[in-house]
């Protein structure tokens, strides 16, 4: 459950607009903001027409509720310990709206957030912890409690959780991280999948510095730190500090224009990895592109600023919002 609640009590009557449970609600009438507290969404706060968004939704629509649960969670869980309420944006209709057309984290993604929500809550190897799965189904994406238990035995079927039975105060699974579980931990670490960064590989030229300020700019709004190679301090060579960055960035951006073959191999290398690539070229220059790559959806762009608005569009609905973008 999320550890918010502690400092305060839930309302018999009043319900999560996502998830249903009882939760604490405070209004700030100057604002026009509601501050929630609730067991599987964790801290939030919501603006205006919340209501009206929710009665415009169809039951498909609805039904996928718990995608927006789980983005809610996530930020609350970073946030954990924070008093000041401000630190929590408020999120808007459209806000909302973006959460329900994500993409939903595949299993084996979930599997990896939920060993590293146990890890998160575990103070020290060989701990014994609970798993209330019917609160925190919420922290992988699950769309129940059900869902939730499927997680849990399978981890403990590969080995990296020990089952230790159920408890009754507080209620839940007792689970402990195995060695190996600790092991594929240091893995997960090391492959990026939970990473904070975008890596940028484009041409090093002084006339395509407008261009990589817009890029960067459009990976900072999403939530992410960009990161481009010739930008960054280091006494590596230059080819292995370019693989070991990729291989800590959760995603690539490749600007082919210029059709430097670098950015080519550095777009092929992220791929075999298997993770995103958000093809860009200017449009002056998108005859160039080579012909193996043609099938890829490249966004193409007049000028840096039309570049920054489409990136950060693209970046949000490939690969969501980031953990650090800024409150508003």
């Amino acid at each position: 459950m999320y550890k918010g609640l502690e400092a305060h009590s839930l309302g018999s009557s009043i319900k999560c607009p996502f998830c249903n449970a009882n939760v604490y609600r405070q209004e700030d009438p100057r604002a026009l903001l509601e501050l929630y507290v609730c067991p599987i969404c964790g801290k939030f706060r919501l603006g205006g027409m919340i209501d009206l968004w929710r009665n415009g939704l169809t039951p498909a629509q609805r039904s996928s509720f718990y995608k927006i649960s789980f983005e809610l969670r996530s930020v609350a869980e970073r946030a954990w310990g924070k008093a000041d309420n401000s630190y929590f944006p408020p999120y808007s209709p459209e806000d909302l709206a973006r959460m329900l057309e994500a993409t939903e984290p595949s299993v084996t993604d979930k599997l990896s957030l939920l060993l590293r929500f146990l890890a998160k809550n575990t103070l020290h190897p060989g701990q014994t912890i609970v798993f209330d799965g019917a609160n925190d189904y919420s922290v992988v994406c699950a769309q129940n409690a059900r869902e939730a238990s499927f997680y849990i035995q399978t981890l403990r079927e590969q080995g990296l959780i020990a089952y230790l039975g159920v408890s009754v105060t507080p209620s839940g699974d007792q689970v402990m991280i195995t060695a190996k579980g600790w092991s594929e931990l240091s893995r997960l670490d090391h492959a990026g999948i939970d990473s904070h960064s975008g890596f940028i590989a484009m041409a090093f030229s002084p006339d395509r510095d407008p261009a990589e300020k817009s890029i960067s700019a459009a990976i900072q709004a999403t939530g992410y730190l960009p990161i481009r190679v010739d930008k960054m301090e280091h006494v590596n060579k230059i080819d292995d500090e370019i693989i070991a960055r990729i291989r800590a960035s959760k995603f690539l951006v490749a600007d082919f224009t210029l059709q430097r073959n670098g950015v080519y191999f550095e777009a092929g290398f992220m791929l075999g990895l298997g993770r995103p690539v958000i093809w860009l070229c200017e449009k002056s220059d998108l005859a160039n592109v080579h012909f193996d790559t043609r099938q890829y959806n490249t966004l193409t762009y007049a000028d840096p600023a039309d570049l920054q608005t489409r990136l950060q569009t693209r970046i949000e609905a490939v690969i969501g919002r980031g953990p650090l973008v800024r409150p508003r």
